[in-house]
């Protein structure tokens, strides 16, 4: 069994130019070999396959910054309902989605809080697809509050750059004798 050394194993980038043997990743990065890249694609998600032979050049395999195809929506809503924002990006590598409430400071400073937080009514998912090199992401609010209205920012990066969209929520209070009026005329059906 022949042992090789451990620069063998790295990313060509990471090993040096110009080595025999590269393969572009389907995660646009090049490898100094096949060995190499499956190595890595033991612990990537989703797995690596080989593009081609040949180190990657940026912009070729499709790699490049996230775009988002499909940003959040305007949202409006009552206090006690079930809301969610969904966000479809597209970028090789494939983009990772992450959520956040934008927010202002007493001093006019632009604030992000990273998504769900400690906020016991959301929840954040994000799943690969619909299509290859695309991920989806949507965050839930159930039930929805007055405190939840504002900005939510879907942003995605991968390793060439990052975007983001913004969506909003507006909440209405839903006053007590509405719900009141609403059941009632629910009974009589």
């Amino acid at each position: 069994v022949e042992v090789q050394p451990l620069a063998a194993l790295l990313p060509a980038a990471a090993a040096g130019p110009g080595r025999d043997g590269a393969v572009c990743g389907s995660d646009g990065r090049s490898y100094r070999s096949v060995c190499a890249l499956r190595l890595h694609s033991w612990a990537a998600r989703p797995r690596l396959h080989k593009a081609h032979d040949g180190e990657c050049k940026l912009g070729e395999c499709g790699a490049g910054p996230p775009v988002i195809i499909v940003p959040p929506k305007k949202i409006h809503n009552v206090t006690g309902a079930q809301v969610y924002l969904s966000c479809e990006v597209k970028a090789v590598p494939t983009p990772i989605i992450t959520w956040r409430k934008v927010t202002e400071s007493p001093k006019g400073v632009k604030l992000l809080e990273e998504l769900p937080g400690d906020r016991v009514n959301m929840a954040v998912q994000v799943r690969g697809g619909p299509s290859k090199h695309e991920s989806t992401g949507w965050v839930l609010i159930n039930p929805l509050t007055k405190e939840d209205e504002g900005v939510y920012q879907c942003h995605a990066n991968n390793m060439v750059g990052e975007t983001h969209a913004d969506g909003n929520i507006k909440v209405t209070e839903q006053s007590k004798s509405k719900k009141i009026d609403f059941l009632a005329s629910d009974s009589v059906f």
